[in-house]
């Protein structure tokens, strides 16, 4: 009987929502197959599934013969769409091919170009000229830990996406990485996005899209060399077969670095990085009207970074770490594969699914300073030691029929669609040792470290989540006069989260929620390229982990109001918005101040953002391309608790940023072809680091530089991020400081054949 039980809720959590989206896809194709042939179509009014570079073939009525693919590189209109700093339109707002003029919403593509040219390392670096976001709170981390805040908000764990299906999961330390060599481009979305996402979070996502095989490959080898000895060496290859119905991709990198955290009296050890990853994709064409992309990644990741700074007595900076480099270890061994499959029925129907499989299996292990000793021992600092042993699997469904059709004068581009969402977590934490043994203090005048401590093996916590979601969805983009555009959509949630405790079963819970969530748009569209809008976005989320006493937490909605304008010269390239908005958060989560290590959270109410935000790309001269954005943000908590009209830890109320990149060529002087200079400067606001908002961590304004070097197939590039050195403090609390990124210089040679 207990194996039928299983089986049974294996069938009813586990396959159905596979099973019914499939019959779905099937109901689809059954349906529209037998539709007439219409008459041939142009490329311009038949959209295909290809790469952004190529032209989409068009339909052979030859049915004795195959269709070919010939490559042909477009240079025309559609090539802009991509090129340079400015990417004109974006599918993650609407799941459609949509241009971002007319998204009523606040969207920004950094391109690949844009983290070439900018010498990108890792996935925060690439959002650093990005309005509405704040990165890297907590300083430079190298154990992979992508920290990022939109509109205020803590978006670790729940904006992250990639290939429009959610990557949001995480546990104690686990959460899934991105190797930034891999992906095309980054979108960020800001505001509300549930409606099209299901775990979209109110401050926004962060799509990731990742490099897929292209009818005009890539061929490149890169080797990097840095200071903080960084050696790293990555390839990006593809290939087409004759007739180019397959297309082929490998991407993959290796690194080895030694990192800024160092280790006083220790003759200069620091602690160390490795990263291996590999990702091979296929793309089968059998027809003009069906794509099929397999995609899969492997990546693995080993970092001795503890960056935990123990402050002094009196609370100032100390450059003693908290951990010890023979003890400290975040290692995550993640693969993934995924699926991507489109068919065109007609000049109408289209029809899309997506799948991804992601699992991660991590072992961490570290130690977190308890008080200081005693009165007589001033600067003597207890420790004690903490492991986790962690596994996360994740798998996501998504299907959707979208259909373009005319209703007298009125065009729609109309999309039903079901998600899934499953997300399973095994997590053992350690702290301590049944053989009463404490891990040796530490004094911060002179700090000794190379000590041999075993890991802990007294069980606190045994733990098993898993959190089901199940999604209806429905949008429609109304066109009229070719100037008004009209876009509703909405979507019905089902969540069912397990929590068992396998220590004590009777703090094991079970949830079942469920909501309707929308969001309502206008743009007007003006023919000088001017389109101001209005938006109204609610948002519906699960918010997986656990409290202080071990109870899951309740979702968090959201709710928005936007009003802005966008501005896209008709002739030029560049791209201009501006964006007010209004923005209330509940159930938001907070850390908790009782917790000694400062990774659990606390739910404390509601919290309100209200803002602008400006930002421009454009081509100001030729060959000189400009990044800037401004950001104000008055965040607030709102409820009645303790903290009602203080703002949350970590978030400043003003951001500005911009870059600068010229090239030489477009001088037109032989010597100076190939030679590039880019430059650019970030600000930051002072932020507060409690809740009782007491202490504050300073402003800081960084700078950053690039010099480069192109000659036929080869290109060099030396990039610096914080260019003066600049020291300076990310965030302080919990008796510990984050010490900022400090200058970064890079070296990276690339050939491409």
């Amino acid at each position: 009987m207990k194996f039928l039980n299983k089986l049974y809720i294996s069938l009813q959590y586990v396959f159905a929502p596979v099973f019914w989206q499939l019959l779905f896809f099937l109901w689809c194709a059954n349906s529209f197959a037998q539709t007439q042939p219409l008459p041939e179509q142009t490329a311009d009014s038949k959209k295909q599934p290809v790469s952004p570079a190529v032209e989409a073939p068009k339909s052979t009525s030859d049915k004795t013969n195959p269709p070919t693919f010939p490559t042909v590189t477009v240079k025309g209109k559609a090539a802009e769409e991509v090129a340079g700093y400015v990417a004109k339109r974006s599918n993650t707002s609407t799941k459609t091919d949509t241009p971002i003029l007319e998204t009523p919403q606040s969207v920004t593509v950094v391109t690949r170009h844009e983290m070439d040219m900018r010498s990108v390392q890792n996935f925060t670096e690439a959002l650093r000229y990005v309005p509405g976001v704040t990165v890297d709170q907590f300083g430079f981390d190298g154990r992979g830990f992508e920290y990022l805040f939109i509109r205020g908000f803590n978006a670790l764990n729940t904006a992250n996406f990639r290939d429009g299906l959610s990557n949001s999961a995480f546990g104690f330390f686990s959460q899934f990485i991105t190797e930034t060599y891999g992906l095309e481009r980054v979108d960020v979305l800001r505001g509300p996005s549930s409606v099209m996402f299901g775990r979209g979070d109110a401050g926004g996502i962060v799509n990731r899209v990742t490099k897929r095989p292209s009818a005009t490959p890539i061929r490149e080898i890169e080797f990097q060399y840095g200071n903080f000895d960084r050696k790293r060496i990555a390839a990006d290859l593809g290939a087409v077969s004759k007739d180019g119905k397959l297309m082929f991709r490998l991407v993959t990198t290796a690194l080895d670095t030694d990192t800024q955290v160092r280790y006083p009296n220790t003759g200069g050890d620091r602690a160390h990085n490795e990263r291996f990853y590999i990702a091979p994709s296929v793309t089968w064409r059998p027809t003009v009207d069906t794509t099929i992309t397999l995609m899969g990644d492997i990546l693995n990741n080993r970092s001795g970074s503890s960056p935990f700074y123990i402050a002094t007595p009196e609370g100032r900076f100390s450059n003693v770490l908290q951990g010890d480099p023979k003890f400290a270890k975040y290692n995550t061994n993640q693969a993934s594969f995924s699926y991507q499959i489109e068919h065109h029925f007609n000049d109408i129907f289209t029809v899309r699914q997506n799948f991804r499989y992601a699992q991660q299996r991590g072992r961490f292990q570290d130690l977190f300073s308890v008080g200081y000793n005693t009165p007589d021992q001033p600067t003597l600092i207890d420790r004690d030691a903490y492991a986790t042993n962690e596994r996360l699997n994740q798998t996501v469904l998504d299907t959707h029929l979208q259909a373009k059709f005319n209703t007298g004068p009125v065009n729609h581009t109309a999309l039903l669609g079901a998600d899934w969402n499953q997300t399973n977590l095994s997590l053992k934490y350690f702290q301590g040792y049944t053989s009463g043994f404490f891990p040796p203090s530490i004094d911060i005048l002179s700090p000794a470290y190379g000590i041999s401590i075993p890991r802990p093996d007294l069980m606190l916590q045994d733990t098993k989540q898993r959190v089901d979601q199940l999604g209806f969805y429905i949008q429609d983009q109304i066109r009229y006069n070719e100037n008004w555009i009209l876009t509703l959509s909405g979507r019905y949630d089902r969540i069912n989260s397990t929590n068992k405790d396998l220590l004590d079963p009777s703090l094991s819970a079970k949830s079942n929620d469920s909501a309707f969530t929308g969001r309502a748009g206008l743009t007007y569209l003006f023919s000088n390229g001017i389109a101001p809008y209005f938006s109204y976005a609610q948002s519906f989320m699960p918010q997986a982990g656990l409290s202080s006493d071990g109870t899951p937490f309740d979702p968090t909605r959201g709710e928005q109001f936007e009003a802005g304008i966008k501005y896209q010269p008709v002739s030029g390239k560049g791209l201009y918005t501006a964006a007010f908005f209004d923005l209330t958060k509940t159930n938001v989560l907070s850390r908790d101040p009782t917790d000694e290590l400062g990774f659990r959270f606390m739910q404390i109410g509601e919290v309100r953002s209200r803002g602008v935000e400006l930002e421009a790309r454009t081509e100001l001269l030729r060959g000189l391309n400009a990044i800037g954005s401004f950001t104000y943000q008055d965040v607030d908590n709102v409820k009645e608790t303790d903290f009602r009209g203080k703002r949350p830890v970590q978030v400043p109320k003003i951001m500005t940023s911009g870059w600068l990149d010229y090239s030489f060529g477009a001088l037109g002087i032989d010597w100076l072809r190939g030679f590039g200079l880019g430059g650019g400067v970030r600000y930051v606001d002072f932020t507060f680091n409690d809740e009782l908002n007491t202490s504050k961590t300073p402003s800081y304004t960084l700078f950053d530089a690039t010099l480069r070097y192109e000659k036929g197939p080869v290109l060099f590039t030396i990039n610096a991020s914080n260019i003066f050195d600049k020291h300076y403090i990310s965030s302080t609390f919990f008796g510990r400081h984050y010490l900022g990124t400090e200058r970064t210089v890079i070296g990276t040679l690339t050939f491409r054949f």
